[in-house]
């Protein structure tokens, strides 16, 4: 997690709430993890550390996470909603199209893009969200395709190969 540990502790600390084994347990998950994570797999991960840990407090506490910037939300190569630690309060994800590694960079010159959203619909722009997608090092390196449309792995994470 680029984001310390201990400095998500403090923040939760100082918003009146405690430091729980439970807590403890999912912040480990997703700080442990180089890959992008469903909420189900923070569950999972979570578990084997705290065994009586409620899929309603994983969500909570990814909620928490959420709203205290330790946690960034990105579209998996399933489609669907993965959740990867934040290094940054402003910053954009890569994601592996074959492994699902996602990498964060803060570099983002959208100036030139807003102006022209601006003009074409109208609307006073508040703010954005970008991500890339492409193969990470290693998979390139391996000669690796990557397919757009991969398949679950038994882990629930995706491959290029289109089977589980």
């Amino acid at each position: 997690m680029a984001v310390s540990v201990d400095d998500v502790f403090s923040q939760i600390t100082a918003r009146g709430l405690r430091v729980t084994r439970q807590r403890r347990a999912v912040v480990a998950a997703v700080a442990d993890s180089s890959v992008c994570l469903s909420p189900l797999e923070v569950f999972e991960a979570a578990r084997r550390d705290c065994p009586d840990l409620g899929l309603t407090t994983v969500y909570r506490t990814l909620e928490l996470l959420g709203e205290i910037g330790a946690l960034r939300r990105v579209h998996g190569a399933d489609g669907c909603e993965r959740l990867v630690p934040a290094g940054s309060t402003h910053g954009h994800a890569v994601v592996c199209d074959s492994c699902g590694r996602v990498t964060e960079f803060t570099e983002c010159d959208m100036g030139d893009v807003v102006r022209a959203a601006t003009r074409e619909t109208g609307y006073r722009i508040t703010g954005h969200f970008l991500q890339l997608s492409g193969l990470c090092v290693d998979c390139a390196a391996q000669g690796d395709g990557g397919a757009r449309t991969p398949a679950a792995r038994p882990d629930g994470r995706w491959n290029e190969k289109g089977s589980r």
